[in-house]
């Protein structure tokens, strides 16, 4: 039985992370993985073992919010273009828009971005928190706006994961971003 399968659906601020319909759990009466199920948005408790699943979801390049230091996210894995591609489906966003890169820290950085030593003082000073570097790619002439959230949640999936994840606000381009996880299913619960 899927977490909080028998609890009502009501307002809430606790920490918890919001996932799409393929995967859930088989129990009586319960369609199997991936199958047709009525709630279409998952609502899990952001402990240890299912933001492990979290992340084997982003591996497998599903679209997972999670809550930040700032508001609730939505990401896919950074280093797979077609789970960066739904990514912006799901936020109904033009793809010349770049995306942020979440990183669980400066060694994380550091494999996939040029770190001056400016911006390594930068990264010490001021990461884990709100503060977004944009450098350069250590694979093409591009950059790459990177930050390592002040978060809990956020960087126990960045570091259960172990890659960026391209990231965003968990709503529908042009719309108000969402601040606990009810928001975040009424806003994009179908598209996750």
């Amino acid at each position: 039985m899927r977490p909080g399968a028998d609890a009502p659906h009501r307002p809430t601020r606790a920490r918890t992370l919001a996932l799409g319909p393929a995967e859930r759990a088989q129990g009586p009466g319960r369609p199997g993985p991936g199958g047709p199920d009525p709630d279409v948005t998952e609502r899990w408790p952001a402990d240890p073992p299912h933001i492990a699943r979290a992340a084997e979801r982003l591996r497998a390049g599903h679209v997972v919010a999670f809550p930040t230091d700032t508001l609730y996210g939505v990401g896919a894995l950074a280093t797979d273009p077609a789970a960066v591609a739904r990514l912006y489906e799901v936020k109904r966003r033009p793809p010349g828009q770049p995306m942020v890169w979440l990183v669980a820290d400066r060694a994380q950085a550091e494999r996939y971005a040029v770190v001056s030593s400016a911006a390594a003082g930068l990264m010490a000073r001021f990461w884990p928190g709100p503060l977004t570097l944009v450098l350069p790619s250590r694979f093409d002439e591009s950059t790459i706006a990177l930050r390592a959230p002040a978060d809990a949640v956020a960087l126990a999936l960045l570091t259960a994961l172990g890659e960026p994840i391209a990231s965003s606000s968990a709503n529908a381009a042009g719309r108000p971003p969402p601040t606990d996880a009810n928001q975040v299913i009424a806003g994009l619960g179908e598209e996750l």
